[in-house]
């Protein structure tokens, strides 16, 4: 198995899970920026794994994502499984979920349902230290079971 994991973070949340799971993974890791191309991303046909991740707001996975999604040469015979971090807001993990589904069945790619969300510190003093150790050791075990399958 190959794996890699691609990922969204405004406020570096995500980015602690991503390190975690690539770590883990003993995989590559590539953060998504506002101002990314394609052309950084390598092309995924040596993947067979793809981690998806990105914070939510608002309901919305990051734009990064979504426009990566939208402009990647994916190829075929790939596993996407996702991987977010919010504030904890009703059911905007669920609406985050099917946003990024719905994007990669448009391009002709299926989402896992089983994804793993946790807790990212938000503005101020809510949340703080979230990710936590605890957040960090969940995403390796959820990474690793994903190995395993």
């Amino acid at each position: 198995m190959n794996p890699i994991v691609i990922y969204s973070t405004h406020r570096n949340n995500t980015e602690k899970i991503a390190i975690a799971l690539a770590q883990t993974a003993n995989c590559k890791s590539i953060k998504l920026t506002k101002t990314f191309s394609s052309s950084i991303v390598p092309s995924l046909d040596d993947y067979d794994l793809v981690f998806l991740g990105t914070g939510i707001r608002g309901g919305e996975p990051y734009v990064e994502l979504l426009n990566f999604i939208k402009t990647a040469n994916f190829g075929n015979g790939k596993r996407f499984v996702l991987f977010m971090t919010w504030a904890g807001g009703g059911a905007s993990n669920k609406l985050a979920y099917q946003r990024v589904k719905e994007a990669l069945e448009l391009r002709g790619q299926h989402l896992e349902s089983d994804y793993f969300i946790c807790l990212g510190q938000t503005f101020g003093f809510t949340r703080r230290g979230r990710p936590n150790t605890v957040d960090v050791a969940e995403a390796k075990k959820w990474v690793a079971e994903k190995l395993l399958k």
